[in-house]
């Protein structure tokens, strides 16, 4: 049998196509249920990103930002998202202290629904061996790579044991090799904690001769986007064709004034054929309410979406309503707006999810009812 493309970029998810790396990165444990991978011919799909989500010290609990980006991120659907790093305080916790920040993490990226892939940071790993053991206990490889329809995709080991704020011999001849071999994706993707180029030069690689080997070998295979963590802020600058993103806004304690980029946030990007585009979302600005069903098995669903830009927004139903119907429309000053609402395939079991439209700074009403 035959499906759709939309059908089947839905329904697959991404444990990727693995045939082109030695290093398979795969989404951390139990952020989402596993399936296979997109097939390299999806050219339209979209990733989220963000980092940087630690407490303020030992023993400090973590800020409710992160849980939040993975509520809207739930929303929003997108195939998978990215994180670079800094996912617990770490530093000079006792492995056991360490092992339960790592648990509350991997509890709140469940949330998302939504496979996860993490580059580590300086909070993880410490220039401690024990530590760096430690987070491939909870998180899986230290570096490695993933396919996902046209694209292929890199976590980039910042941190490494004796080679912090840089990155070993060892691992730049296997990005190498991994670049090589992958040279006729559409778009390479690296993302890792500490920028090759960011707003505060101190912040950087230690040894700016990695950082230019790094950057050189970037140039050299076509990279385009390079994403990183570590400055608690949002700062990106272009070197040499290469847009170099900072985006550690995941409500660790910001490095600058909102208007000097330290807000939090996560980015949406989106690949669209030759085409890559990204938007900016700060958190507490999308939620959703599923009201319970009415005498007539009618559910009704308010989608609020605070953000400056239309977003598509998956509203998930619980139950098995059979052959529903589904309307949506915006309400403002008095004028109702009939919005675009397509049932589509749901990522959990027993919901119904609808896709609608949500302008810019609305509300949306989503009812869902029996047929007939």
């Amino acid at each position: 049998m035959k499906y759709p493309l939309s059908l089947l970029a839905l329904c697959l998810a991404v444990v990727p196509s693995l045939a082109d790396t030695t290093q398979p990165l795969k989404p951390v444990p139990g952020s989402s249920r596993s399936a296979q991978a997109a097939p390299a011919s999806l050219a339209h799909f979209t990733f989220a990103l963000s980092g940087d989500n630690r407490s303020t010290g030992r023993n400090v609990p973590p800020p409710p930002t992160a849980d939040q980006i993975f509520a809207e991120i739930r929303l929003l659907q997108p195939e998978f998202t990215l994180w670079t790093g800094d996912v617990i305080y770490g530093s000079d916790d006792t492995l056991g202290e360490a092992e339960s920040e790592y648990d509350l993490f991997l509890a709140s990226a469940a949330k998302s629904n939504t496979p996860l892939y993490n580059a580590p940071g300086n909070h993880e790993i410490f220039e401690r061996a024990e530590l760096a053991s430690l987070y491939e206990a909870k998180m899986g490889r230290l570096y490695g790579s993933f396919d996902y329809g046209n694209s292929h995709f890199i976590a980039v080991d910042t941190e490494e044991v004796g080679a912090k704020g840089g990155i070993s011999k060892a691992q730049m001849d296997w990005l190498r090799q991994d670049l090589t071999a992958n040279q006729g994706a559409a778009h390479l993707f690296a993302f890792m904690h500490h920028p090759l180029y960011p707003k505060d030069p101190k912040e950087g690689f230690t040894d700016l001769s990695v950082r230019d080997a790094l950057h050189k070998l970037f140039v050299e295979f076509g990279v385009k986007n390079v994403f990183s963590g570590h400055e608690h802020l949002f700062y990106k600058s272009e070197h040499d064709g290469i847009t170099y993103w900072v985006s550690g806004g995941g409500g660790a304690p910001s490095s600058e004034s909102p208007v000097e980029g330290g807000f939090q946030h996560y980015l949406l990007i989106t690949v669209d054929g030759d085409a890559v585009t990204t938007t900016i979302l700060e958190p507490w600005r999308l939620f959703a309410k599923v009201g319970p069903p009415d005498a007539t098995g009618a559910q009704t669903a308010l989608v609020t979406n605070y953000h400056p830009v239309p977003l598509p927004v998956y509203v998930e139903f619980p139950g098995d309503t059979v052959s529903p119907v589904v309307t949506a429309v915006a309400v403002y000053k008095g004028k109702t707006v009939p919005l675009e609402a397509t049932i589509v395939p749901s990522r959990t079991r027993s919901v119904v999810t609808v896709r609608v439209i949500v302008p810019k700074g609305r509300g949306a009403t989503v009812t869902l009812k029996p047929k007939g």
